[in-house]
């Protein structure tokens, strides 16, 4: 997670870039949001599988994003740059319960929030169709069924969240695997890496192909990610664990901050928008450690509140 939101932060900034492949790399940073979707597809399973009462799970989810998000919220309702976007007031309860990119995706502070919420929701029912489902077949039919769900999404905003759906499910059923004791051999790996790179093939023909407006309008920016994620994810893995333990205290620490950074992140990429800043290099090495600060007061305002309400 700390690598997915380091991808989507690069990929918001305005460094120019243009060597290859490092130019490509960018431009398909929007990935790091499938990658954190196939991560919490992962971490759904396993604390399902510990603890599947549904209620149980919610609460769980709730406690670690509600907090957080609330205290984010008040600031930014607060705060001149609230102009930015320009909610009517009666957005507020939306925002607050993470159900305005459903009500009005013009006035939600970011999609990827309602997006969050209808994955938590959905995961207690899809961790048991994975835990359930003994074979390939059933697998790949299961994930066919969610994909045939967003297919009424095409030529519509909210396929954007609509079609990370199955990279969600593919998170949560190689967990379930991976608990019957399925494991990654060399013949799995190979399948995992001609996967992600048909998935890189395809993302890059489509970009050169089809006009913008038709890959938006048929998700083929996102569902190339299908194919790319699980090997990206699980190749990453494989590298950072054999990495200098500098750099995965480094990526474990972004990541566990990852939903901190990401708001700080949104606020100030609206801002620079907004007013039309135009940053440099140095601009945009600014820009990220802002982001990384504006995270660590956030975590430490929330952690504060807490503990003195708990009082």
């Amino acid at each position: 997670m700390g690598f997915a939101i380091l991808w989507v932060m690069f990929f918001h900034s305005g460094l120019e870039i243009n060597a290859e492949p490092l130019k490509t790399f960018k431009l398909m940073g929007y990935g790091g949001v499938d990658m954190f979707l196939f991560a919490s597809g992962l971490g759904c399973h396993y604390s399902l599988s510990r603890n599947p009462d549904a209620i149980s799970f919610f609460k769980r989810r709730a406690r670690r994003i509600l907090p957080t998000w609330w205290t984010f919220m008040l600031i930014l309702w607060t705060i001149p740059w609230r102009q930015i976007f320009d909610p009517p007031w009666e957005a507020f309860i939306g925002d607050a319960l993470l159900l305005e990119g459903f009500a009005d995706w013009h006035y939600t502070f970011n999609w990827y929030l309602s997006a969050m919420l209808m994955t938590y929701l959905l995961a207690p029912y899809c961790s048991s169709l994975a835990a359930r489902s003994s074979t390939l077949r059933s697998f790949l039919l299961i994930e066919l069924l969610i994909f045939a769900i967003t297919i009424p999404f095409w030529k519509h905003e909210h396929l954007m969240f609509m079609s990370r759906l199955p990279i969600f499910y593919v998170g949560i059923a190689i967990a379930a695997l991976a608990q019957r004791g399925a494991i990654i051999d060399r013949r799995a790996a190979i399948g995992l890496f001609i996967a992600t790179v048909v998935g890189v093939i395809a993302l890059v023909s489509c970009s050169k192909i089809f006009p913008p407006s038709f890959i938006n309008d048929f998700g083929l920016w996102w569902y190339p990610f299908i194919l790319i994620a699980p090997g990206l994810c699980l190749g990453l893995s494989w590298i950072l664990s054999r990495a200098p333990s500098l750099i995965d205290r480094a990526l474990s620490t972004v990541g566990a901050l990852s939903f901190e950074i990401y708001l700080v992140h949104i606020l100030l990429t609206w801002i620079i928008q907004d007013r039309a800043l135009a940053l440099d290099d140095v601009g945009w090495l600014g820009f990220f450690a802002a982001s990384m600060v504006g995270s660590i007061g956030l975590k430490f305002l929330v952690t504060t509140l807490e503990r003195r309400l708990s009082i």
